[in-house]
């Protein structure tokens, strides 16, 4: 018999990925490093506090890379800026470098509702389940890339992914770019990886690439129907219908969340797990949602505990403690992590973060490494959505 805890964290799920809803929309708020232009405002400066971005329309979706950002606005046009070498901002042109957001032609009309943008590449889900994608293709040294277009070509403009999509019995209701792989879940609640098997972060047992999205029969044969999948740059995780969270790919920061002894037969020796693996947790909460970063992970529990591992300071799932009195009588709702730095995002629209860094959104005065803390900027507002970069953040906040 499943819990009722488990019953509410399958529940929370199920509605997140297949509500039909209209996402709401606000205003877009950036801050983090500047590098790459990667904030859109124009110069490489940092910004500490969150600043407004203009996009011209109000915004339901935002999205941040390593070296790109992207949003998405009410009226369905997609906007990216960022670093352009190898096409992943989708502008069809040769530049290296778009200073602040610019609409993508090739998207246009075509009802993108979301996007993930990985270190060289980006995604782009329509409203009807299609998938498309740009950027880097691979190389001969370097192997494939995130496409699947079951070729090594850079592709300057987005194209949809044929094997993807209501017309190919595969429906995706997310999308997840990583390093040089991608992750998507169908709406028969199926996992497809491709991309870079390095590191085994495609999770299909080997570290061999995939040129087109690929089943990973593996999660479906053990039946744990999948409420999300999620990558970052060299790992990846699911999170099962009754609560359970699965980690594989590089564990160099121990951002699985479990010890991996042994070598991947890539041939290198740093630890790796090349099929998904269970995390276990101290309390055996389930898992409500997941975000991954660069060199972390972090887990939302149906009880509504914080679990954080990785960030190359957390060697095993810790309960995130520090400063949860200012969590009181709150509810969280969503979580999210970077390179550095993490956000708690509540039911009723308040934001804190966690961590170190200018991405926290919180001016030098304010900030306390590895405490908890409002984002001042936001106090009385609503804050919509949350999308963290490796060293910045982008806040979607009611108007």
């Amino acid at each position: 018999m499943i819990s009722a805890s488990i019953r509410r964290a399958t529940l929370c799920a199920s509605r997140r990925l297949f509500s039909s809803s209209a996402a709401p929309s606000g205003q877009l708020y950036v801050c983090g490093t500047g590098d790459s232009h990667k904030l859109g405002l124009g110069d490489t400066n940092d910004r500490e506090a969150p600043v407004p971005l203009e996009l011209g329309a109000p915004v339901v979706h935002a999205a941040c890379g390593k070296y790109h950002s992207a949003a998405v606005t009410a009226d369905g046009e997609v906007y990216m800026w960022g670093l352009e070498s190898s096409g992943q901002l989708g502008l069809g042109s040769s530049r290296t470098k778009a200073r602040t957001p610019q609409r993508v032609e090739a998207l246009s009309g075509v009802g993108v509702v979301e996007v993930s943008c990985g270190m060289y590449h980006t995604l782009a889900r329509t409203e009807g389940g299609d998938v498309y994608s740009c950027g880097f293709g691979g190389s001969f040294l370097n192997g494939v890339g995130g496409l699947g277009h079951d070729s090594r070509a850079q592709l300057d403009a987005p194209q949809r992914i044929e094997g993807l999509g209501e017309a190919a019995g595969a429906k995706v209701v997310s999308v997840s770019a990583g390093g040089f792989h991608s992750v998507a879940l169908d709406d028969q609640r199926r996992v497809w990886t491709w991309g870079r098997g390095e590191w085994g972060r495609l999770g299909h047992g080997d570290s061999s690439d995939a040129y087109v999205p690929t089943h990973l029969e593996s999660v479906t044969d053990d039946g744990l129907q999948p409420t999300a999948a999620v990558a970052a740059e060299q790992h990846s995780a699911v999170v099962g219908g009754a609560g359970e969270l699965l980690t594989w790919g590089r564990n160099e920061h121990f951002q699985l969340g479990y010890e991996v002894v042994g070598l991947l037969n890539s041939g290198q020796s740093f630890d790796a797990q090349d099929a998904p693996l269970r995390v276990d947790f101290a309390d055996g909460a389930p898992v409500a949602s997941v975000g991954v970063g660069e060199t972390s992970t972090i887990a939302l529990m149906a009880d509504g505990d914080v679990w954080l591992w990785g960030m190359r300071r957390y060697y095993e799932p810790t309960r995130l403690s520090v400063g949860r009195e200012l969590l009181d009588g709150l509810t969280i709702a969503n979580v999210q992590c970077g390179g550095s730095h993490a956000t708690l995002l509540t039911t009723c629209g308040r934001c804190f973060t966690y961590g170190k860094g200018t991405a926290l959104g919180l001016s030098k005065a304010e900030r306390k490494s590895w405490e908890l803390t409002e984002v001042s900027s936001f106090v009385g507002r609503k804050v919509l959505s949350v999308a963290c970069g490796e060293y910045n953040t982008a806040f979607i906040v009611e108007a």
